[in-house]
């Protein structure tokens, strides 16, 4: 292991092929994909990567959940870009050893061959950066205070360093003998997106497979062959599968897997014994088809619901049962 410092190059262990940049010359930012799915994101990504003159790279784990998703921005020269960063070794050692995928964390450390370096990030991504003087505990309260514009409260924290009191005590050549040891510690410029195709590809021959398989574990629907046509069945909620509605339905069930307040719907049914004939999801409202009395309709709060009423009922007093649209807000 070759390490290119800021005050002087260093040569660590015996893997010749790895080249560490541990120097003053890169600039990193990143933007946290919120309630996003794996899809989204990656349009995200390839318009940045098409439309930017920057380096861009996805992180993202759970690829069928609304799990966090990092979109990685690295500002470097061309001739860096063979090396692999050592803030990058540092949040992949973090996250295999000490930290979850969706942590915020903050690494303090004195390097030999750089000084004393202040590195900040979320998860596997890195969010800042900076190389710092000597008092590096000033330095580190500065940073958190920094932190908190951005709604970084509680940070996890990590220091090579006796002095930096509150931070979990690492050893650096404990890192260095992770990489050094990793053959998958690659320059992030060089990982290709091979699992994305690769994933592209085999959505199309599974999607009805995940699609099932993940409402039956989500919303306890049951799933059963019956002449030739299937049918889902929910407590609020009954359809039939056929050759003639299998795509809408299909895009249903896909919307509702990506949907996060599909509970809402569920538990709004639930609680007031509504049936669903219809369900069709529009902006930030769920707009349910049924049938209901009257009474039932006025019982409902901060509701909108759409119906028709017959006079006649209305006049023998009678509690007349219409069918009606309600408006779920789910925001």
């Amino acid at each position: 292991m070759n390490i290119i410092g800021e005050n002087q190059n260093y040569q660590k262990f015996f893997r010749n092929d790895l080249l560490v940049l541990d120097k003053n010359v890169v600039e990193f930012s990143v933007e946290q994909l919120k309630n996003c799915s794996i899809f989204e994101a990656l349009k995200i990504f390839r318009y940045k990567k098409k439309y930017g003159t920057d380096f861009y790279h996805l992180y993202w784990r759970n690829i069928f959940q609304n799990s966090p998703k990092y979109l990685q921005k690295i500002i470097i020269r061309e001739r860096w870009k063979k090396c692999v960063l050592i803030e990058n070794i540092i949040a992949d050692y973090l996250v295999r050893k000490e930290i979850n995928f969706a942590d915020n964390w903050i690494y303090t450390g004195y390097h030999d061959w750089s000084g004393y370096r202040i590195i900040v990030g979320c998860g596997p991504a890195i969010t800042l950066s900076r190389f710092v003087p000597k008092d590096i505990v000033r330095e580190l309260e500065n940073t958190k205070l920094y932190l908190k514009r951005f709604h970084i409260n509680s940070p996890k924290t990590f220091s090579t360093i006796d002095e930096v009191e509150d931070s979990k005590f690492l050893d650096l050549n404990d890192i260095l003998n992770f990489a050094e040891q990793n053959s998958n510690i690659k320059p992030i410029f060089q990982k290709k997106f091979t699992l994305i195709r690769y994933f592209m590809w085999i959505i199309t021959f599974v999607l009805t497979s995940v699609v099932c398989c993940n409402s039956y574990k989500i919303y306890n629907q049951n799933y059963f062959p019956e002449n030739n046509n299937s049918k889902i069945n929910a407590q609020n909620f009954s359809v039939y599968m056929s050759s003639k509605n299998y795509d809408s339905l299909m895009n249903l069930l896909t919307e509702l897997n990506d949907h996060l307040n599909w509970n809402k719907i569920s538990e709004f049914c639930k609680k007031n014994n509504v049936k669903i004939q219809a369900l069709k999801l529009s902006g930030d409202f769920a707009k349910i088809k049924t049938e209901l009395s009257l009474k039932k309709i006025k019982e409902l709060k901060n509701i909108r619901a759409d119906y028709a009423t017959n006079s006649s009922y209305e006049k023998l007093g009678s509690d007349q049962i219409v069918e009606a649209v309600l408006w779920l807000k789910l925001n």
